[in-house]
């Protein structure tokens, strides 16, 4: 099973969304929200090359060759446990590529960078043996398991979801 990058954000935001993703229904197209994020993404670091894509599996939002840094740009820091696992899961998949992921903050490799453009603020991200064991034990495993079940997992109520594109699917 090909686990995308927004599959990872989904099984930190919520399981049901992911559980419709990964079945082909997607919603963010008609959402104001996500618009919005692609048009900060967009005209934000205007000067990198965006979107690259690796296998069909991960797409960068943007990297720094010279900084070994992989960019992810998000509109706000809300989800921030998600966005901290979509990047780690990026700097896991470059890992098994065969390119040399730095383990801690002062280690040669390649590392990753939150942008938060609209908040004016960055955070750093390393791929720890800690967080790729619980990245491989636990996490990619669950999400393999939430998208091959038959039936759809249960509606759980967040201040989000009065704001997800899924809202009607689940609620309607």
């Amino acid at each position: 099973m090909k686990i995308t990058g927004t599959m990872i954000n989904y099984y930190f935001v919520c399981r049901r969304e992911l559980w419709f993703f990964s079945r082909g229904i997607q919603c963010e197209t008609e959402s104001d929200l996500v618009r919005m994020g692609k048009h900060i993404h967009e005209t934000s670091y205007e000067k990198e090359q965006k979107e690259i894509d690796i296998d069909g599996t991960i797409v960068l939002d943007w990297f720094d060759a010279k900084k070994q840094l992989v960019h992810e740009v998000k509109k706000s820091d809300k989800m921030e446990e998600a966005h901290q696992w979509q990047i780690l899961y990026y700097l896991w998949f470059l890992k098994q590529k065969g390119l040399m992921v730095a383990a801690t903050e002062n280690e040669e490799g390649i590392k990753g960078e939150l942008n938060y453009p609209t908040l004016r603020t960055k955070k750093s991200v390393i791929l720890t043996k800690e967080k790729e064991l619980q990245l491989t034990d636990r996490i990619l495993p669950d999400i393999e398991n939430i998208a091959q079940q038959e039936t759809i997992p249960s509606t759980v109520e967040w201040k989000v979801c009065r704001t997800c594109s899924y809202c009607e699917l689940c609620h309607g």
